[in-house]
């Protein structure tokens, strides 16, 4: 489990403009973080220790233990609401690539916001906007890692850390897990300040290193109650499913729609 003090400190050093939250045991940390929106709005982190009632797509139930880490982040995109396309496929690529520059294993990318390894499922995120405007918006943005199929003491001494904490050297997994938080941290604040509509089309390359589905994969889509068989045609360039059924080629962009391979079906 990361220990606190040591990830607070490096918050303060690294982010000293997002408030620090740590607490023992919480519902939600992103319940947390929307309530507390309500009030305050400012650049805000939450991790819990124990996370009892967490949720993800479509509200659906996510277990935590204590091999989870279980965090939220609140900030500001300048960004308005409605131009937010690929940014949940952004935010995954880039936790799935700070990941596999903490350990070995093989990732993917599985739309709209799960990564998993040959394991099993490894993380999930969930996007939220509390508050928007024209030109900007408040999202809150929880993300929960499943740390028994990693090792994040496994550093990459080469790419990381980043200069503002570069007297880290080596370190036990406690530590690895607290540089990793705050890495993730930086890239969410950077991709905040510089996201636009384009983005993803700029990172799709990359996305598709990463990609749980292979080209004309046989896949069956979920979408409001309907299960429709058919082959998985890649993402677009702003982040949606293309999914052909029939000969029929469909676009996806709805969080609520998911999508399993025809392999991974028990019968």
């Amino acid at each position: 489990m990361v220990v606190f003090a040591e990830l607070k400190a490096l918050f303060k050093t690294a982010l000293p403009k997002y408030h620090f939250i740590a607490l023992n045991h919480v519902n939600s940390t992103s319940t947390y973080l929307k309530n507390l929106a309500k009030e305050q709005l400012e650049p805000t982190f939450c991790i819990t220790a124990l996370q009892t009632d967490g949720y993800g797509q479509r509200q659906r139930q996510w277990l935590s233990n204590e091999d989870s880490l279980t965090f939220s982040v609140l900030c500001c995109f300048d960004t308005p609401l409605n131009e937010l396309d690929g940014l949940s496929q952004m935010i995954g690529l880039s936790l799935v690539e700070l990941l596999s520059s903490f350990f070995d294993d093989r990732l993917y990318l599985k739309w709209p916001n799960d990564i998993y390894s040959d394991s099993g499922k490894v993380a999930g995120l969930l996007i939220e906007s509390v508050k928007y405007d024209e030109d900007s918006c408040w999202l809150v943005i929880g993300i929960g890692i499943n740390t028994s199929f990693i090792e994040l003491s496994r550093l990459n001494q080469k790419n990381f850390p980043p200069p503002s904490i570069s007297y880290l050297k080596k370190m036990s997994k406690e530590k690895g897990e607290a540089f990793f938080l705050l890495s993730l941290v930086v890239e969410l604040d950077k991709l905040s300040q510089l996201f636009t509509v384009n983005s993803f089309a700029n990172v799709l390359e990359r996305y598709q290193k990463y990609d749980y589905f292979d080209l004309g994969q046989e896949v069956i889509v979920y979408d409001t109650g309907l299960s429709i068989y058919g082959r998985y045609k890649g993402l677009t360039q702003r982040g949606e499913l293309l999914f052909e059924s029939e000969g029929k080629l469909t676009v996806y962009r709805s969080g609520d729609v998911s999508i399993r391979a025809m392999s991974d079906i028990k019968v």
